[in-house]
């Protein structure tokens, strides 16, 4: 058995990694050909194209793996079963669920290798294609820019949010102050046209007051200029919101932390933290479901069929899972379940399928 199990995780590992490096080869192709009037708008150099899609390539591997580990167990076990090689193992008595075994164990493994990869390579190097495509092809402001939009602190006196601030020149515009009672009642609202710190105290520019008293009644006061006992913005809460793929597991979930201590909902952040997790799991979820495919005819013969259901079945979950996504964001499903329910229906599926194959 060790000498089959050896046999057949050989022809999947090589099958995989030409497919992989296929997928990929096409993928940054096709990239490169939609943004090539991007690079070339900006005088983009050949060196610093080429190294931009160096830094992509561990997030396409980790976007394609599952999709690679589907094709390769149909390839694979398509061609053994071409050669009539599923046939004699049935005759000599091993099953083919033993026959699966090794490639289902192979493909846990590479969840976990896909997983390691999100949570080391791929915040650095998400980080620096972010970077390259904002900043040098978009022409958007450097993180090191003093400018911070949409910025969100809580102090003592309520919520603030400056639409631009200027850390520098310690300016804003845009600004909102909500003042809340411990019941989180509100009792008035700011809004102001900028602000500016002046000898410790922030000054608001061409404002409205508006008051929330108890009985129903709102009161609305116009100023030109009015003076607000608030404390400075702290540099840290002006930082840029980050991306959750520019954070390892351990980041996002101390960056989740840290907005629920200043009391902001991070309700996106905790369904992309699911995500981390639920996503390089798929690669098993892909073989478990690419087993069935490929074992459906003992001789063949349906290998082009089982790829091309297998890439729509593929296909079908990215749709689902973006479905799932977006109901986790706007709080219509838990974040776990946001991202947990397209594996859990696609593992069903998978051993539904696998009740089916003839034994």
């Amino acid at each position: 058995m060790k000498l089959i199990s050896r046999y057949v995780l050989t022809e999947f590992f090589r099958i995989l990694a030409m497919t992989l490096m296929g997928l990929v080869l096409v993928f940054l192709i096709v990239d490169f050909l939609d943004r090539i009037d991007n690079f070339m708008e900006v005088h983009m150099s050949l060196g610093r194209v080429g190294y931009y899609y160096l830094m992509s390539i561990p997030a396409v591997v980790f976007q394609l793996a599952p999709v690679a580990v589907l094709i390769a167990i149909l390839i694979s076990l398509g061609l053994l079963a071409r050669h009539s090689e599923i046939v004699a193992m049935k005759a000599s008595g091993v099953s083919l669920y033993r026959v699966s075994m090794p490639l289902f164990a192979a493909s846990i493994m590479i969840s976990l290798l896909v997983f390691g990869l999100s949570d080391t390579v791929l915040p650095n190097t998400s980080s620096e294609v972010n970077t390259i495509w904002n900043v040098e092809v978009e022409q958007q402001r450097d993180s090191a820019s003093p400018l911070r939009k949409d910025v969100w602190f809580r102090s003592e006196d309520g919520i603030i949010n400056f639409k631009i601030y200027n850390q520098e020149t310690k300016r804003a515009r845009g600004v909102s102050l909500s003042r809340l009672t411990r019941n989180f009642r509100l009792v008035e609202r700011i809004e102001a046209l900028s602000g500016d710190l002046q000898d410790g105290v922030w000054v608001f520019h061409n404002g409205l007051v508006k008051t929330y008293p108890p009985n129903g009644k709102v009161f609305v006061r116009h100023f030109e200029a009015e003076r607000i006992p608030l404390p400075d913005l702290p540099e840290e809460f002006a930082q840029v919101q980050r991306a959750a793929d520019e954070m390892s597991f351990a980041d996002l979930s101390n960056w989740i932390r840290r907005m629920e201590n200043e009391g902001y909902d991070p309700l996106r952040y905790r369904v992309d933290l699911q995500l981390k997790l639920a996503f390089p799991f798929l690669c098993a979820i892909m073989a478990l479901i690419g087993l069935p495919l490929a074992l459906w005819k003992e001789k063949g013969g349906g290998t082009a069929l089982g790829i091309g259901v297998g890439i729509g079945l593929s296909f079908v979950y990215i749709v689902f899972l973006g479905l799932s996504r977006s109901l986790g964001y706007s709080g219509l499903l838990a974040p776990v379940l946001a991202a947990w329910m397209p594996n859990m229906i696609f593992t069903l599926l998978g051993l539904f399928l696998f009740t089916h194959v003839k034994q």
